[in-house]
């Protein structure tokens, strides 16, 4: 049995590899000319079920609104038109409540814990190296208001309550010496001992590599043009260059899935939210940090990444747009220097914006539209790397008739 992946980032680098498991003949297929260079490339490289909060608070519609008429830091939406903006951002704004906020949280959290499992597994089997930290990752609080907001929110991570510990200013730097300098500017923190981060870059490529050699075909540069269809089925993929049939399609095209399911009869709410990142050399290794965390007040997050660390923020609703120019990160550099000064060489900043495939609850899409024969796997906005093996799983147990081992409420699209 043939299976068709659009997309080879994490999402369906890892699809193909629980199906070639499972038996099927997998060909991938991405515009790029390698794995994991879009969505996947730059991403912050944390693992975290202990942060899995829902975006959707209920202060976020007038921080969006804020930024129409002054400059945001962190949130922000600059004016634009794309098909679908206006009926996505009705949703994202509905959901902005708190009793949306702890159920979408809840569902959150079991798929990312679920997800970490299979991660987990993978690697057993695998053995695969791509700069896993198993430390735990640290959040950190700068003011006390912060700080009584972070313990509040732990209610909602009631599953988990025995792996987050709240930690004073003197139990945090004991944790991580990096953050010494800033004592008398921290009010405490919180630690999640069995969050971990790792590149997701490294792992999507390289797991490629091992799903070529169990026979994964991928046909890079290739762009998708359209999809036929017959009778309630998918019958051909056209790109740019060739045209390819399956017996099943799986769509994992993070973004630009929403273009390809309308064209499908399906509406997938799914929108673009874009972030920055920015990856600096470490040149002092006794100064820099041993755990990935965020800077709750700032929400600047950062891993370690070989020997660089890569620090990622910013939610902009602003289209398909990935353009970025040097003053779009200041913010993040200042911060980047305001935690680890002297650990890093700041003259060699590799600088990156991507898109986050949002859906306004914050969980994935899974399963079919009207096509029967053609599955969703996409949607997992700021938590793909989080969420990507366990998806994958889902989706095949979905293909293969299995009942998956997690409950799907509020992720299936039918």
């Amino acid at each position: 049995m043939e299976v068709l992946i659009l997309g080879a980032g994490v999402i369906g680098v890892t699809t193909a590899y629980e199906l070639v498991n499972d038996g099927y003949q997998v060909t991938v297929i991405d515009r790029q000319s390698k794995p994991a260079m879009e969505t996947s490339f730059g991403n912050a490289g944390l693992i975290s079920p202990g942060h899995s909060f829902a975006w959707t608070t209920p202060k976020l519609p007038g921080n969006l609104m804020k930024s129409l008429f002054q400059k945001q830091r962190v949130f922000r939406f600059k004016l634009h038109w794309c098909p679908g903006l206006i009926r996505w951002g009705f949703n994202f704004i509905r959901h902005c409540t708190s009793e949306n906020m702890r159920i979408n949280t809840a569902r959150k959290l079991r798929l990312c814990s679920f997800s970490q499992e299979k991660l987990h597994e993978l690697i057993q089997e695998t053995r695969l190296e791509y700069d896993q930290n198993k430390k735990g990752l640290i959040y950190i609080y700068r003011s006390d208001e912060a700080l009584n907001e972070g313990i509040k929110k732990l209610k909602l991570l009631q599953p988990i309550m025995d792996k987050l510990d709240l930690l004073n200013t003197d139990d945090l730097i004991k944790i991580e010496p990096a953050l010494d300098h800033l004592k008398s500017r921290i009010a405490g923190g919180i630690y999640c001992n069995t969050d971990e981060s790792g590149n997701c870059h490294k792992f999507t490529q390289k797991l490629a590599k091992l799903c070529l050699e169990k026979g994964v075909k991928f046909q890079f540069d290739e762009t998708i043009t359209r999809l036929e269809t017959k009778r309630g089925k998918v019958q051909k993929v056209i790109t740019n260059k060739n045209e390819y049939t399956a017996d099943v399609y799986v769509l994992a095209l993070a973004s630009h899935s929403t273009f390809f399911a309308r064209k499908l009869g399906d509406y997938l709410p799914v929108y673009p939210v874009k972030g920055y990142s920015i990856t600096l050399p470490i040149v002092d290794f006794s100064k820099a940090p041993v755990h990935g965390g965020i800077d709750e007040d700032n929400l600047l997050a950062f891993s370690l990444m070989a020997n660089s660390i890569r620090f990622t923020s910013v939610a902009e609703i602003a289209g398909y747009d990935t353009s970025h120019k040097p003053s779009d990160f200041s913010y993040m550099v200042d911060l980047a220097d305001s935690l680890f000064p002297d650990a890093l060489d700041f003259t060699n900043i590799k600088y990156w914006a991507g898109l986050r495939p949002m859906t306004p609850n914050g969980s994935p899409i899974f399963g079919n539209g009207k096509m029967k024969n053609l599955f969703y796997n996409t949607g997992h906005g700021h938590l793909g790397w989080t969420m990507a093996c366990g998806s994958a799983k889902i989706t095949a147990d979905l293909i293969t008739g299995r009942k998956p081992n997690i409950d799907l409420e509020g992720m299936l699209l039918n």
